[in-house]
């Protein structure tokens, strides 16, 4: 995806994910700024990564499958844990979970055009 619709649509991924947590939650406005800045690098990332991110999630592989299972368990643990202290909290934590593979994918991938 092209940079001039890339962005805008991360902003828009970011802004409304933390306008939903700021009402569901009426947290401050710190907490709800991390989702918000979380959120958007993610989307911009996997949206520049896309194909690289869709391959990479359809192997097959026994220590793949493993692993995802590995990684998903404790992700939805500590989710789980920190969605107790608040949503925008829990948000943030996913949202660095999610980061933190789009950061991996977009280590291993060529440089996107665009």
């Amino acid at each position: 995806m092209r940079r001039l619709t890339r962005y805008p649509v991360a902003l828009l991924v970011g802004i409304g994910l933390a306008a939903l947590a700021a009402r569901v939650s009426g947290a401050h406005a710190l907490p709800v700024t991390a989702v918000a800045i979380v959120y958007s690098a993610t989307t911009a990332l996997v949206l520049a990564h896309w194909d690289d991110w869709a391959h990479l999630s359809s192997r097959s592989r026994s220590s793949s499958r493993t692993l995802g299972a590995l990684g998903g368990g404790v992700g939805a643990f500590a989710g789980s844990t920190l969605l107790q202290v608040s949503v925008p909290v829990g948000m943030t934590g996913l949202g660095l979970y999610i980061f933190g593979m789009a950061v991996t994918v977009a280590d291993v991938s060529p440089i996107a055009d665009g």
